[in-house]
């Protein structure tokens, strides 16, 4: 009878439909806190909350040229603000990546155009999403603005492998 039972709940678990793979949750909720200009963490209605890691894009680090000016730019966007997250990955951190809307405007695209990140080319691999921030990036360098008022700005994930290497 056991063997019967066991085998009827693998056929049961082998026919439960599956969620397609390209479905990408979305979820709403209110921004906290603002970490730096790439993460926050947003409390959803079910009081879960949740750090975002935005997808595409790396903002200057804390300790890096930059760095205040990229989170407080990101902290007058979304603190205190409703925001949609359609979230795209998790990281090795656990962090849900995604990319954060606000009033429907992506707000990964906003800091990008106004030259407070990079796209994150190692990870952007969305064709529609990640042409509009090229496009975005382009327009911001050639204005100057923000990290581009810097001929030549040091990128974080250049930033991090230096400290990385001179800890060494």
């Amino acid at each position: 009878m056991a063997g019967i039972l066991a085998a009827l709940a693998l056929l049961l678990v082998l026919a439960a439909p599956t969620a397609p793979a390209a479905a990408r949750e979305r979820y709403e909720g209110r921004v906290q806190r603002v970490l730096d200009g790439d993460t926050a963490d947003v409390l959803t209605g079910d009081f879960e909350r949740i750090r975002v890691r935005f997808y595409g894009l790396d903002a200057p680090e804390k300790n890096q040229d930059g760095g205040d000016e990229s989170r407080a730019a990101l902290d007058r966007l979304i603190a205190g603000r409703e925001v949609s997250v359609l979230v795209m990955d998790v990281d090795r951190y656990s962090r849900q990546v995604g990319v954060v809307y606000l009033d429907g405007v992506s707000v990964n695209l906003e800091m990008i155009a106004l030259g407070q990140a990079w796209v994150y080319e190692q990870y952007c691999r969305d064709r529609k999403i990640c042409g509009e921030f090229r496009r975005a990036q382009s327009r911001a360098r050639e204005a100057g603005l923000g990290l581009w008022a810097d001929p030549d700005p040091t990128p974080p994930w250049d930033h991090r492998r230096n400290r990385r290497n001179s800890k060494k």
